[in-house]
């Protein structure tokens, strides 16, 4: 029995562990709790018909005297889902004894247990393991994996007083998104599936179905999945066939919907000519984390090295590289980042390690910085090393210029976009809008001549063409109101 990494998760919270914690936490909540005790029903299982979730995630064992009263309620449950073609995985707490947990799951249905790392090799099923996103050791992840202290997409703003938000003609919109993660995962963990776990916003009401189709987005787009997860107001809405909330329901699955669609997405590589080298691990690991977030929501198209095991060849297709680390670049790199500044390269670092006997320069336009030029290229030099993520960013994208961007939004109030190549050389960049309004007259701009592209939209299974519109050093595609997603295949000229 191995991990399957097709598996679409969801979240199937039930059973007497639920309805205690909805006594405790919600002083008895009677129609959250009716769901609680209606999920853990075989007929409950009817939600899923036609839906592309297919891995439910249940909560197994957690090493409390009611495990067995949990584990009984939840065996009809994983048989009737079995019998439909559904895979469980039992939740395991790190209290419990995976070991027994593991066999009684194995005997109850189970197809895998969730836990905290690092696992016992001996256990009866597969683990899939649950590690902090802070200071995460990549070698430790599980072929599939999933992480917890993720943030709920969204725009986040800042309060002044009660809903009143603080704003500027100059303020950005602080967009919350997992998508640099998920890049990052993708990079030191590469060829494992990333699951993301994600608390839901407190809400007394039932979430508007766009957020949940935004979570979906902000995990698919990067090559993640999110462990679906619906709030109990909806959850009990589903159960007493409310109209809303199956509307609700339907507009969600469309959504994994179209992801699965397009599953060849995600092997596409992601685009940059600005590469981050860092070794992502403590103490690098909040300084380059936070850069990679803050590029992210800049539009700045780049990509991850680990600086470990990268840049030990001759660097081609780059334009610029952003060393993160206090720790210098052995001989081999040393050699190969020289020869690329001089070839023309930009270097940005927190310390000089280049030829001895250049004189650095300052410029007015660029604060606390010393520059080294080399032949064709620069080494811009931090002075006193790095500090503020969100300036690097900034100063990182004004060094590398707008000429190097590989595709820009205008207009595009709280969106991120991603771009990424097929081996078959194939342009995508995809388009995510954070805000609850949607974005309209929103144009994209992307490098080089391209006469046309196809518009992708979820919950439709045919795309639009869009007309490409010559623009400086460039195309421009006007696209229509941007809701929440949309792809843009992009179709060069031959």
């Amino acid at each position: 029995m191995s991990l399957n990494a097709k598996w679409s998760p969801m979240y199937w919270p039930c059973g007497p562990r639920e309805v205690a914690r909805i006594n405790a936490s919600n002083s008895g909540n009677s129609e959250l709790k009716k769901a609680a005790e209606g999920w853990d029903q075989p007929p409950a299982l009817q939600l899923l018909k036609g839906a592309p979730v297919n891995c439910l995630v249940v909560d197994w064992a957690s090493g409390d005297a009611d495990d067995n009263a949990q584990q009984q309620a939840l065996r009809p449950l994983i048989a009737a889902g079995r019998a439909l073609g559904l895979s469980f995985v039992g939740k395991v707490s790190a209290k419990a004894n995976a070991a027994e947990s593991a066999i009684e799951g194995k005997a109850a249905g189970l197809e895998a247990i969730m836990l905290k790392g690092p696992a016992n090799k001996d256990l009866d099923l597969p683990a899939i393991l649950e590690l902090a996103r802070d200071g995460i050791d990549w070698n430790s992840a599980s072929d599939t994996y999933s992480t917890i202290g993720n943030v709920w997409p969204e725009i986040n703003l800042a309060n002044m007083k009660g809903d009143t938000a603080l704003g500027g003609p100059t303020g950005d919109p602080w967009v919350n998104s997992n998508g640099w993660f998920s890049l990052l995962a993708r990079h030191m963990a590469p060829g494992k599936s990333l699951w993301l776990d994600i608390d839901l916003p407190d809400s007394a009401a039932m979430l508007p179905p766009e957020k949940y189709c935004l979570a979906i987005a902000d995990s698919r787009v990067y090559g993640a999945r999110w462990i679906l997860s619906l709030d109990g107001q909806m959850r009990a809405a589903l159960l007493n066939g409310d109209a809303a909330a199956l509307d609700g329901w339907s507009r969600i699955s469309g959504t994994l919907s179209f992801f699965d669609r397009h599953a060849e997405w995600e092997s596409y590589e992601p685009m940059g000519i600005l590469a981050v080298v860092s070794d992502f691990a403590a103490p690098n690991a909040f300084m380059a984390g936070e850069t990679l977030n803050l590029l992210n929501r800049h539009q700045t198209q780049f990509v991850i090295l680990d600086r470990r095991n990268t840049l030990a060849s001759p660097i081609t297709e780059l334009k610029a590289i952003l060393w993160m680390d206090e720790e210098e670049p052995d001989h081999a790199q040393l050699g190969n980042l020289i020869a690329f500044v001089q070839r023309g390269g930009l270097v940005i670092a927190p310390k000089y390690w280049g030829p001895a006997g250049v004189k650095p320069h300052q410029y007015d336009w660029l604060f606390e910085y010393n520059v080294y030029n080399l032949d064709r290229g620069r080494i811009v030099v931090a002075s006193g090393g790095y500090s503020d993520p969100y300036q690097l960013a900034m100063d990182a994208h004004l060094l590398l210029g707008r000429e190097n961007d590989l595709a820009r939004l205008y207009n595009p109030k709280g969106t991120n976009c991603h771009t990424s190549i097929g081996l078959d050389g194939k342009e995508l960049v995809q388009i995510l809008n954070y805000s609850a309004e949607a974005a309209s007259y929103v144009a994209l701009w992307i490098k080089g001549k391209a006469p046309g592209a196809k518009l992708w939209r979820p919950r439709t299974h045919a795309s639009t063409s869009l007309a490409g519109i010559p623009a400086r050093d460039g195309t421009s595609f006007d696209l229509p109101t941007v809701s929440i997603h949309c792809a843009v295949e992009i179709e060069r000229t031959v």
